[in-house]
């Protein structure tokens, strides 16, 4: 853009002149000097014309008509400066209002910039709330060059500002995965060890309750540590498949006990069959006796009467007789149910490793990249995987 004109015109009261109006950016000013008609000669104007307004060197006369004026006033020509071309003033003073917004906004943008990079620059650890400010102040240019307000050349001088920051904030992140992976090699190495251990400890009984609180515990700090989800996912894999055996024994346990007790309730309902059987008999004698004696003349109930004792006997013995029938029932109901909830459960551990291994097929890499060098759409940091899938399936086995 052309920041220098010159033209003729006019000074005071009809005087003619040749003038040179010179917008300067870095201060906003616009300088304005007047040659009288009678002092331009034609090496000054070919001077004025083809090198000053071109860029060129010209150092103006100490004694020449000088005005200064502030470029964001609504008029740039003083009162007593006419023109003969006013429409070229109105262009250009349309057009440097416009370049010295730019020039401001640019301003404003570099300084801000600036911001972030003496933050960057002190940065001891990765700062994510840093990278969402240098992204969203890459939106914020993205935007104003949208605008056209400010230039392609502008935008593309901020962009290598920005790209040093997002630069300098990858290289942060990267040294912090690096010390990261390294610790978590030894965490992983230690976890995988602790889920060896309780593995071992699954054939005795009176540690199952130890081994199920470690389990927890363990699920809650794989949910909170930052390792690779490969890793995590392995991890729930080794937990869910200790919870599935717990289960498993447990079950095993509960049925074994189960049968004993069934063996024992059937043994005791045995003897007191046998028991209730010579009670019968032995009530049937007593009554045939009596009814002999007294030749048939005593009733059904005066018979129950005489021998209550053994009649009530008999029937406390018939009573216990059916409630323990009811309970071997039950227990061999409970029996069934474990067993077909525990096929349920298989059924369910099956499917969840099979979609597991389906996702696992169908993962692609993700990119490692945090920013476009182009920048042409809004970086993004990669979030931190977590294993929704993987805690969703441990969480099925914390009922045990």
């Amino acid at each position: 853009m052309n920041t220098r004109l010159v033209l003729w015109g006019e000074i005071g009261t009809d005087r003619q002149a040749l003038i040179t109006i010179h917008l300067v950016e870095e201060t906003a000013k616009i300088y304005i000097h007047a040659f009288p008609k009678e002092e331009v000669t034609k090496d000054l104007q070919d001077a004025l014309f083809a090198e000053w307004k071109n860029g060129g060197d010209f150092s103006f006369p100490e004694n020449a008509i000088r005005w200064e004026v502030d470029a964001n006033t609504d008029t740039i020509l003083p009162e007593e400066v006419k023109v003969e071309r006013p429409e070229i003033i109105l262009q250009s003073q349309h057009k440097w209002s416009k370049k010295l917004m730019s020039a401001r906004i640019n301003q404003l943008l570099e300084d801000e910039i600036k911001l972030l990079d003496e933050k960057t620059d002190t940065l001891a650890a990765y700062d994510q709330t840093l990278w969402d400010k240098t992204k969203a102040q890459w939106e914020k240019i993205s935007l104003y060059q949208k605008k056209n307000e400010i230039s392609w050349e502008q935008t593309t001088a901020l962009k290598d500002k920005i790209n040093r920051i997002f630069d300098a904030l990858k290289a942060v992140k990267r040294l912090h995965h690096e010390q990261e992976d390294q610790a978590n090699v030894v965490l992983v190495k230690n976890l995988h060890q602790r889920v060896e251990e309780l593995r071992n400890k699954l054939i005795y009984p009176d540690q199952w309750k130890f081994i199920f609180d470690e389990l927890k515990k363990m699920q809650g700090t794989l949910k909170d540590v930052s390792i690779r989800w490969a890793q995590k996912r392995q991890l729930y894999n080794e937990i869910n498949a200790i919870f599935d055996d717990l289960k498993k024994y447990r079950m095993t346990e509960t049925i074994n006990k189960t049968n004993s007790r069934i063996a024992q309730l059937t043994k005791i309902l045995g003897g007191l069959k046998d028991s209730l059987e010579r009670d019968a008999e032995s009530y049937k004698s007593q009554v045939e006796k009596m009814q002999h004696y007294t030749r048939g003349k005593l009733s059904e109930e005066e018979l129950q009467t005489r021998f209550s004792h053994l009649h009530e006997r008999i029937k406390e013995k018939e009573q216990k007789i059916a409630g323990i029938q009811q309970t071997i029932k039950q227990l061999k109901d409970e029996i069934q149910k474990e067993k077909k909830q525990q096929e349920q459960r298989e059924q369910q551990r099956l499917k969840r490793e099979q979609e597991m291994a389906e996702k696992q097929e169908e993962e692609t890499p993700v990119s490692e990249n945090i920013h476009d060098t182009e920048h042409t759409e809004a970086a993004q940091e990669p979030s931190s995987e977590t294993p929704e899938a993987g805690e969703t399936a441990a969480e099925e086995n914390q009922d045990v």
